[in-house]
């Protein structure tokens, strides 16, 4: 339902956020400075809105530490937090916590195309994209979901979480 969904979301912000940082460490800064704008607010929503409620082991899955780390290592402060409005709401915080979620697998892909940059600051600066690796949080999350009472009873509400989660990527500068 989620996939097909966002399909069309999930495309545009795969196209925007897979700029040359394999070869390019100031794309690979700019790409980590957009990610942080809205990752980091996004998961500070998350956890006022009471995520632990429908994803218990979620201090394992924040990634907004590992993130900073990264910023860190190539020099760049934190940069200033994109709005994210609160939800309580089980269903909504599914479907913002599916692209976060999700961004993992795609995290794993350009984790390699860091790895592969001749630059040692940038290879360093992988603590976010490696976050979890060998930790199976996507299958464990999938199942959650589609366990989910308050998914079944208001799938557009997850839809919305989704969509929510999509345009705030969405709203950064093209082409990172």
């Amino acid at each position: 339902m989620l996939r097909a969904a966002t399909a069309a979301l999930h495309a545009e912000v795969d196209a925007r956020f897979s700029g040359p940082f394999d070869t390019d460490k100031d794309a690979y800064a700019a790409f980590l400075t957009a990610l942080a704008r809205v990752v980091c607010p996004l998961e500070r929503a998350l956890e006022r809105g009471g995520v632990e409620r429908v994803l218990p082991d979620w201090p394992a899955r924040r990634r907004s530490r590992a993130l900073e780390r990264d910023l860190d290592v190539l020099g760049i402060p934190v940069p200033a937090p994109v709005p994210v409005t609160v939800t309580s709401d089980k269903a909504r915080l599914f479907g913002r916590l599916y692209v976060l979620e999700g961004s993992r697998l795609g995290g794993r892909l350009l984790a390699k195309r860091a790895f592969g940059n001749a630059n040692p600051q940038v290879r360093a600066a992988t603590s976010y994209l490696g976050h979890g690796a060998g930790a199976d949080f996507w299958r464990a999350f999938l199942q959650r979901l589609e366990e989910s009472d308050a998914v079944a009873a208001a799938p557009e509400r997850t839809m919305l979480g989704a969509r929510e989660a999509f345009g705030l990527f969405l709203a950064e500068p093209a082409d990172v």
